[in-house]
């Protein structure tokens, strides 16, 4: 571009106040327009308004600035209304210069001042100390306008500090601190902010994200939380009609976390977002979500977890619990009263095979407004087995939950899994034995019990069945002597109101034989005695 006559830009303080504290001196700067052709950006100061055209086609303004400390920049541009006049509207970009020398820049934000605009600008931008390059540009180059810019720097260490678009980059955040941040945004691509925090010991961290009500329903932002080695601990979208988001109580070990936080739609607000953290008391920990990295659930003791959200995935929390000796155990789930007869969580027993396979052996599920349930009178050998935790349901959510187990040692007590002829537990005549129907939920019944006995030569035998008597009248037990190719050889059954019932002497060949138990029409939890008698 050749050189044209002389332009005044007018610097003008803002605020007398903010004048005085940087020292901002209100007069008149007379540059050459070629400079901006020639990629000599005017130097301006934070604070201040500056006067610039855009005066032909293809023409650009520069403005280069510099500030000393961590804050927020918001910049704005004024014009004439445009709409009826021939003259554009304007592109306003403001970079980060990475490398003087080499005039590298890096984009942070942008925005568009249409026609009718008058006034236009980007929310708070939190900035680094550094060298920053602002460019004017039309947005249709055939037309041409005057225009104002005005910037405005506050100092203050409780903003996002751009670029922190990388994990490498990250703003660094104290507990219990309240940052801001807002999603720049880019002529391509969409702004990433990232965090990091470090938690000095074990401990329960809630995340909490809050912004403006947009009164629209699609997604506004993607918040993601990484462990150091890059591993999702959890991620959940806010909507922009979300006020309020939080992770719920999350177990995290020692060390440092991040935090992304990735704008999704072209809104430029500025959000809250808060680390808070107690000392972690009988907590899970994640990362849990197999066995291999189960937390530890000691006997006796109340472990307090929650479900991560996960927005393309649901979590799943392990506990591991070793058993010391056959016996009985108890397995009780509890939570705060919720609104909704939803299913909520599931709680499954597993145990974990050699091939590495799991077995499912019990499962039941707990609805928003229970309290919780409770799985009783699990026969199990001694062992390590686990307790799964998830929320494989449309009602998934993280409200905070225990979970605790007890023992009794019974070595006469039946041995889960028997739900087959193959894992069916061997009896001997005489001697009682005892056993529990496992139910999935109240309402459906899935377990069956199977015991083995085996007969040399022909004999008569009996079964007495009996349990502690309730006055209901409700059929509980179905029970029967079975051959080994599954035909039924003698079968009773059993209400609570009854206390015993029997299987009179029925002579049998030489043979293998069961003692089948499963639920009647409406079932029972409660433990029932078997003793096989010749």
């Amino acid at each position: 571009m050749n050189k044209r006559k002389k332009k005044i830009l007018s610097v003008v303080a803002v605020v007398a106040l903010v004048a005085t504290v940087f020292g901002i001196i209100g007069t008149a700067l007379t540059i050459d327009d070629g400079m901006f052709s020639n990629n000599t950006p005017m130097k301006i100061t934070p604070n201040a308004e500056v006067i610039g055209s855009i005066d032909v086609k293809g023409d650009h303004e520069e403005y280069m600035f510099e500030v000393t400390q961590n804050g927020i920049l918001t910049v704005r541009l004024d014009h004439d209304n445009l709409l009826d006049s021939l003259k554009c509207g304007f592109i306003v970009t403001l970079y980060k210069i990475v490398d003087g020398e080499t005039r590298v820049y890096k984009e942070i934000t942008y925005f568009k001042s249409f026609w009718s605009d008058v006034t236009s600008s980007w929310g708070e931008t939190g900035i680094t100390p550094g060298t920053y390059l602002i460019v004017v540009e039309p947005g249709l180059d055939i037309l041409y306008s005057d225009f104002t810019i005005v910037t405005l720097f506050t100092p203050t260490e409780s903003y996002e500090k751009e670029l922190n678009d990388t994990k490498a980059e990250a703003t660094p955040v104290q507990i219990g601190r309240v940052y801001y941040g807002s999603g720049s945004q880019r002529i391509e691509g969409t702004d990433a902010d990232w965090f990091s925090f470090e938690v000095a010991e074990d401990s329960c961290v809630n995340i909490t994200f809050s912004h403006l009500d947009h009164k629209i329903p699609s997604a506004g932002w993607t918040i993601r939380l990484y462990n150091e080695f890059d591993q999702l601990i959890s991620d959940f979208t806010s909507k922009l009609s979300d006020v309020l988001i939080k992770t719920g109580s999350l177990g995290l070990r020692k060390g440092k976390y991040y935090i992304q936080v990735e704008t999704q739609t072209p809104v430029v607000d500025t959000y809250k977002i808060q680390v808070g953290a107690d000392t972690a008391v009988n907590h899970e920990f994640e990362i849990n979500d197999n066995p291999a990295l189960a937390t530890d659930l000691p006997m006796n003791v109340a472990i307090s977890g929650s479900l991560a959200d996960k927005v393309l995935s649901l979590d799943k929390d392990y506990y591991k619990f070793t058993v010391p000796a056959d016996g009985i155990v108890n397995f009780e789930f509890a939570h705060n009263v919720l609104e909704g007869d939803k299913m909520g969580w599931n709680i499954r027993i597993i145990k974990l095979e050699a091939d590495g396979t799991q077995t499912e052996m019990i499962k039941k599920s707990s609805k928003w407004n229970d309290s919780g349930t409770t799985i009783p009178n699990i026969g199990l050998p001694a062992g390590t087995y686990y307790a799964c935790i998830d929320g494989d349901s449309v009602s998934y959510n993280s409200e905070s939950y225990f979970c605790k187990w007890t023992f009794t040692e019974n070595d006469s007590y039946e041995k889960e899994f028997n739900n087959s002829f193959e894992s069916a537990n061997d009896i001997t005549f005489n001697k009682e034995y005892q056993g529990a129907i496992i139910s999935k939920d109240t309402e459906y019944i899935f377990d069956e019990d199977y015991y083995k006995f085996t007969l040399t030569e022909e004999t008569s035998v009996a079964l007495e069945f009996s349990h502690a008597r309730i006055f209901e009248s409700q059929e509980a037990w179905l029970f029967a002597i079975v051959d080994a190719n599954g035909n039924v050889v003698a079968e009773e059954d059993c209400y609570l109101y009854e206390g015993r019932d029997n299987i009179d002497a029925t002579t049998l060949p030489a043979g293998t034989y069961y003692v089948r138990i499963k639920g009647g029409l409406q079932g029972s939890e409660d433990v029932y005695t078997i003793k096989l008698i010749k």
